[in-house]
């Protein structure tokens, strides 16, 4: 099975050994781990601030990042959660 790491931005920058560790986890399952290179910040931090037409941007990226994606896995439940809100933008 191939799937699709996002890391997340926070994720990146202070705690890059998770996402190493995802994809060994993932690995060890038996899963072709890609790291789109295209991914950025879900909007998250923009929504939670107030600033909407950002968040949008970022939805919008992080969209196009994955939208050739089968199958997407962050260790974020929170990113996650306004990945799955993206429908309420």
């Amino acid at each position: 099975m191939k799937v699709s790491l996002f890391m997340t931005c926070l994720g990146e920058m202070f705690t890059p050994k998770v996402g190493i560790d995802v994809v060994e986890i993932l690995e060890r399952l038996g899963c072709e781990v890609d790291l789109p290179q295209a991914q950025t910040c879900c909007g998250q931090v923009a929504y939670n601030g107030g600033y909407r037409e950002d968040a949008i941007k970022g939805a919008k990226q992080t969209i196009k990042a994955f939208e050739m994606s089968e199958y997407v896995v962050t260790p974020s439940g929170s990113c996650a959660g306004m990945i799955y809100g993206y429908v309420d933008l």
